[in-house]
């Protein structure tokens, strides 16, 4: 029985155990003269039984008589009673459904109650609808940056589900919004671009149009030792294919220096940037150890506009890293606000600048290179301390070419 229906049960419950209490004059229960039957409809879904009951006086238990007198047209329905105070209605079709009940009339009564039959009659509704979707999201799910989850929706209801519908509702500001794909199936893929926290949205949608809706949450948490991430404004309006779409497709790079005081300045073998250091690109740079752990990669090079990008290094292990922006191409585009953030083995950033206004005058070699900070890893490799470069107390923005032969002030 439906919640609904437990409610209709409380209703008749009441009234017969109002009609059933004791007096304070004897031990006999009171009951009802007549025939008695709610006038409030009771509810049920497609298939599912829904108890009716009525109150009967004592001369008519056993003696009622139960009939379907309306229903929907071509419904499938079943009305099954004992004589007596209840009886279930079982419909597969929604809509409306009228019971007659009738019981024989009080003897000597000349027929009162339906005009001379001497019989007592009263009407019962049950209104059977179906229960909208109920949408089903999966738990909350923490991957790293950049690595794909699978996310499987669901939904309950009476109905057949026609549609679902995934989309994303909060990301961290310097995401580039990625969507699930497909963005129209109960199991879809999502990757995400920046650590943080991504609120996805699920909207199922049922045959007759009802719908319902659900949140979960992709957390992306950095696994990296050092790990960068730029943006540039506005994030997440990279130029896509379709035609006049609002965005431009500036090109603002991001440059990692390592050793920046006893190292070539931006541009060479020890700056990992587009050039050298993309990964996506199979261009990689052999820093430090032997193996892979400590040399850096830039995973990904947006030249479509606003980012994001970043370069990451698992475990650090030189002395200090001088993080870089460049604007290299505008592509028609005017000044762009960048904004950088740095992680160090942990869910959180330790470091945020920006945003910062990059102009480009006049050639790459010309354009804006801001040299945001340097980056000393903890020695234990926990951590690490984050020291701005500024100069004057504004951001050091120096002619790309001038970081071609220095690369600014001595390290920390």
């Amino acid at each position: 029985m439906t919640p609904r229906a437990l409610a209709g049960v409380g209703l008749v419950a009441q009234l017969l155990a109002g009609c059933g209490s004791r007096s304070g004059l004897g031990d006999r229960a009171w009951e009802p003269d007549v025939l008695f039957c709610s006038a409030r409809p009771w509810r049920g879904r497609p298939g599912a039984p829904v108890h009716v009951f009525v109150a009967l006086p004592r001369r008519a238990v056993g003696r009622a008589t139960w009939v379907l007198e309306g229903q929907p047209a071509m419904a499938r329905v079943t009305l099954t009673h004992d004589r007596g105070s209840e009886a279930v209605l079982t419909a597969l079709t929604e809509g409306l459904y009228t019971l007659r009940v009738t019981i024989p009339g009080a003897s000597g009564d000349g027929g009162a109650g339906d005009g001379g039959t001497g019989e007592e009659t009263c009407l019962v509704t049950v209104n059977v609808r179906a229960d909208g979707p109920t949408a089903l999201c999966p738990a909350e799910v923490t991957t790293a940056p950049l690595r794909a989850v699978m996310l499987t929706g669901g939904a309950q209801g009476d109905r057949r589900v026609d549609s679902f519908r995934w989309t994303l509702e909060g990301a961290p500001g310097t995401s580039g919004r990625p969507q699930a794909t497909p963005s129209d199936a109960a199991v879809t893929r999502f990757t995400p671009d920046v650590a943080g926290d991504f609120r996805l949205r699920l909207r199922v949608t049922d045959a007759a149009g009802a719908s319902d809706e659900c949140v979960t949450v992709v957390h992306a948490t950095p696994r990296e030792g050092l790990r960068v991430e730029l943006a540039w404004d506005p994030p997440g309006r990279s130029c896509p294919m379709s035609e006049g779409a609002a965005c431009d497709s500036s090109d603002v790079d991001l440059h990692l220096l390592r050793e920046s005081g006893r190292s070539e300045p931006f541009g060479g073998i020890d700056d990992c940037h587009w050039l050298n250091c993309n990964a996506s690109a199979g261009r990689l740079l052999s820093w430090g150890a032997s193996g892979a752990d400590d040399d850096p990669r830039l995973d990904l090079d947006d030249v479509t506009g606003h980012g994001p990008e970043n370069i990451n290094i698992n475990r650090p292990s030189a002395r200090s890293y001088r993080v870089a922006v460049h604007y290299f191409d505008p592509h028609g585009a005017g000044p762009q606000a960048a904004t950088v953030l740095v992680y160090c083995g942990a869910s959180a950033p330790v470091a945020r600048f920006g945003p910062t206004v990059l102009q480009a005058r006049g050639g790459r070699d010309l354009n804006d290179l801001w040299i945001v900070a340097d980056v000393v890893p903890a020695r234990d490799g926990t951590g690490c301390a984050v020291t701005p470069i500024t100069r004057g107390g504004a951001p050091w923005i120096v002619p790309y070419s001038e970081g071609q032969r220095s690369a600014g002030p001595p390290a920390p």
